[in-house]
């Protein structure tokens, strides 16, 4: 659309039993993204699930979706590693600066459930904890520096 580039990837989905995502597939969207990503000057920050962008709506591609495969490639984020304890008072200034990260909040909980998606698929409930207020912070840290590009 206007706003961003998707990739359909053929996948069952959460829907029709939800699997991990075959090396083929990985192994073609590589390159396919890595033109995209070289083609349109976009930052490793800006490639997202569908999860991210609508979280209200969408939940793929899913906690098995190899993010940190892709950010080896230099594609994406890799999920930081905190050195920080818990770096925010409540969960409302949580969910704010989860606003500010780009997650739309108009549902707290399914923004929650989709940034532990993303970023801690281990564990997915919805609830704010302090290891993923510091995967955020972290996040918004690298991001304010400059670390994100």
């Amino acid at each position: 659309n206007s706003a961003s580039i998707g990739i359909e990837l053929d996948h069952p989905g959460h829907k029709y039993g939800y699997t991990a995502f075959p090396d083929a597939q990985f192994e073609a969207l590589v390159p396919l993204l890595a033109r995209m990503v070289k083609t349109h000057g976009i930052p490793r920050a800006n490639v997202v699930g569908h999860s991210d962008v609508a979280p209200q709506r969408k939940i793929d591609p899913g906690e098995l979706f190899p993010w940190e495969r892709l950010a080896d490639y230099g594609l994406c984020l890799p999920t930081p590693k905190p050195l920080l304890g818990d770096p925010f008072d409540n969960d409302g200034a949580f969910l704010l600066a989860l606003e500010r990260f780009g997650y739309d909040i108009t549902d707290g909980a399914k923004a929650v459930e989709a940034f532990q998606r993303r970023w801690r698929p281990r564990k997915i409930d919805g609830e704010i904890d302090g290891e993923i207020r510091a995967i955020l912070f972290h996040l918004l840290l690298d991001r304010d520096e400059g670390r994100t590009r």
